[in-house]
């Protein structure tokens, strides 16, 4: 009976994930339609009534009067870094299993707010840990991801400890931080300034940022990587925290890093137009003003490119 019963929740999953039934907007089928999707699935009977009672008392399915639809979304698109609640003793038991993998086959949490993480890590019991996984890496291997419409964290079935940057040895995190000088164009309306960068990977538009020196604030280091890469003379004012990015890569010699950015929003104290001279030494080839709009669609990170959409909605809720 177990068999059969996780052999109608695995259909019931698919039909519902896979749209072979009709949904609403909100990801509900009737439960009659349902039945029949999954009867026919797996050549069995199944009375809606049946169906309805597994959904009910099972976590995976919200059961709405006669309709039901699946909490998990598959095949999700993840932030680049996501974090894993965990305790030290949890840890040991994933280096020497050699994957984080929880028994029973239980799904792996992982969130996307390191905040919400810590908290549900020191309610563990042991003491508290938060492992860094670097989606970018694992969708690159075809890592599945769910994510729950309730909860809103991510699950995986399990993750490889290569994919864990705070397993790896000489793990280290690299602070840096950025700024986006905001203006008004002649028509009026903002402007966002973009540096236009030569890489291994080819020219792209993208954020002036850089490493802070030891000591130095975020906000200082922002303003100093704006003037030094943009080569402008003009001060700055910083007007707010965008927010944080944050992503793995390998430094030079296989390092594991864990990058985050500190972006703000700058406003010039004074007048840019025609001071741009960019740094050709950090590859910089040109500087141009954007609308926010155009400024969102050129930055192709993909790292980037949610915070720069808070950026842009920012930007047009307070002008210039």
């Amino acid at each position: 009976m177990a068999i059969e019963h996780d052999r109608i929740v695995q259909a019931l999953s698919h039909v519902l994930s896979s749209r072979t039934v009709a949904t609403d907007r909100r990801g509900f089928a009737t439960v009659a339609d349902a039945a029949r999707a999954v009867g026919a699935a797996l050549d069995v009977d199944l009375a809606p009534r049946e169906l309805a009672q597994l959904a009910r008392h099972h976590r995976r399915f919200d059961l709405r009067d006669d309709r039901v639809r699946t909490r998990l979304r598959e095949g999700v698109q993840a932030p680049d870094i996501l974090y894993h609640a965990c305790t030290q003793a949890q840890i040991d038991k994933y280096r020497g299993q050699g994957a984080v993998r929880l028994p029973g086959g239980r799904p792996v949490f992982l969130s996307d707010d390191e905040n919400q993480a810590w908290r549900a890590a020191h309610r563990m019991g042991g003491t508290p840990r938060v492992l860094y996984v670097d989606t970018a890496r694992n969708r690159r291997r075809k890592l599945r991801l769910q994510r729950s419409r309730r909860s809103g964290l991510y699950l995986a079935r399990s993750l490889s400890i290569s994919d864990v940057l705070n397993l790896q040895p000489a793990f280290a995190e690299q602070l840096s931080a950025g700024g986006i000088p905001v203006t008004l164009g002649e028509d009026g309306r903002p402007r966002m300034a973009l540096i236009r960068v030569t890489r291994r990977s080819g020219v792209t538009w993208e954020v002036a940022k850089g490493k802070l020196e030891p000591g130095e604030p975020p906000e200082w280091a922002g303003v100093r990587e704006v003037q030094e890469e943009m080569g402008v003379d003009c001060d700055f004012e910083v007007r707010c925290l965008v927010g944080l990015v944050r992503y793995g890569f390998m430094a030079p010699g296989g390092l594991p890093r864990l990058k985050t950015i500190f972006l703000y929003l700058l406003d010039p104290r004074g007048d840019m137009a025609g001071q741009f001279r960019p740094s050709i030494r950090e590859g910089i080839k040109d500087v141009r003003w954007f609308t926010p709009a155009e400024a969102c669609a050129a930055v192709t990170h993909s790292s980037l490119r949610p915070v720069m959409q808070r950026a842009r909605r920012l930007v047009e809720r307070q002008g210039a």
